[in-house]
């Protein structure tokens, strides 16, 4: 098969970083190289225990974010590797899921795929929701019987649930990539402490290349599983300037539906808030109101992802 190169960017997560070792070493197809970069905690003694295993290359650099880290990484692929797989660092690798997935790909219908997604357990807050749920996630564009499926509103449907090999639009975090299109990754992005939809930043316009594939039986699990802090207005800001970074960048996709779910998504978050709800209504109005007045005065969403890094 052709040469394959893991990528994983971490910070401060050296357990993490072991077991994720651990899993790759007991893959029943040997990648041929291993990046890491990391950031933040000293990690040269579990690099050091795998080194004999495993052939990894690591880097260790003071650069904030997943994005730069990742960008960092693609430098570093060997010329002689055709494909790169991205995996970040909470997840273990199934010992046969990347012969899978390799194998799958070269037999696929299509001669020109790019991309391929594993599986990971299914963790959306989109997926079983109750009747009228569903319904209103519908209308608003946050919602759609079609997996992979990128909506106008800037939504990107889940696929995790799909039982059969498919085609998608987009691919979350847990990806294989021809190098050629790995080298993309987060180019003339900025690097943000907390980077929402970065994979559907970049995956979506490959989508338009060449052909994207989701592989249910290949298969990687995570260590801790942990849905994304959305109590935190930081953490909901930030995901909110990023999805408008997305829409702005294709003309199919809509500001006005991008804004009926960001409405929908802030009821959400002010119904789980745990406390101080009267000022976090109030922090709510103010974040859509800006977001909505920039657009109107025709703001780049650049110059409000540049204010995130500070």
């Amino acid at each position: 098969m052709e040469a394959v190169a893991i990528l994983i960017p971490t910070r401060n997560r050296r357990i993490a970083i072991e077991r994720i070792l651990e899993s790759i070493s007991r893959s029943t197809l040997k990648p041929e190289q291993v990046i890491i970069v990391s950031s933040g905690q000293d990690i040269g003694s579990v690099i050091n225990k795998y080194s004999k295993a495993l052939p990894i290359t690591h880097l260790h650099t003071d650069a904030i974010g997943q994005i730069a880290q990742k960008r960092i990484g693609v430098g570093l692929i060997a010329q002689n590797i055709t494909w790169c797989v991205f995996l970040d660092d909470d997840l273990l690798l199934e010992e046969s899921a990347l012969e899978i997935a390799m194998s799958t790909a070269h037999s696929y219908t299509r001669t020109d795929v790019i991309g391929i997604g594993l599986s990971t357990p299914v963790t959306s807050r989109g997926i079983n929701l109750p009747v009228y749920l569903e319904i209103l996630a519908r209308l608003f564009k946050l919602s759609s019987n079609l997996p992979g499926k990128v909506l106008s509103s800037g939504h990107a449907s889940s696929y995790l649930q799909s039982d059969s090999i498919i085609e998608t639009q987009w691919l979350n975090g847990a990806s294989i990539w021809k190098v050629e299109s790995a080298k993309n990754y987060g180019r003339d992005l900025p690097s943000t402490p907390y980077a929402a939809c970065e994979d559907l930043i970049f995956s979506y316009p490959l989508s338009k290349q060449g052909t994207l594939i989701y592989i249910p039986s290949a298969k990687v699990d995570f260590q801790d599983t942990e849905l994304s802090n959305l109590d935190s207005l930081e953490v909901f800001r930030a995901a909110s300037i990023w999805r408008l970074f997305f829409i702005t960048k294709h003309k199919e996709l809509s500001f006005t539906w991008f804004f009926l779910t960001q409405v929908l998504r802030s009821f959400y978050v002010l119904k789980k808030g745990k406390s101080k709800r009267l000022s976090l209504s109030l922090e709510l109005f103010k974040l859509n109101a800006e977001l909505i007045r920039n657009h109107l005065k025709g703001v780049s969403p650049n110059i409000l992802l540049n204010q995130l890094q500070r």
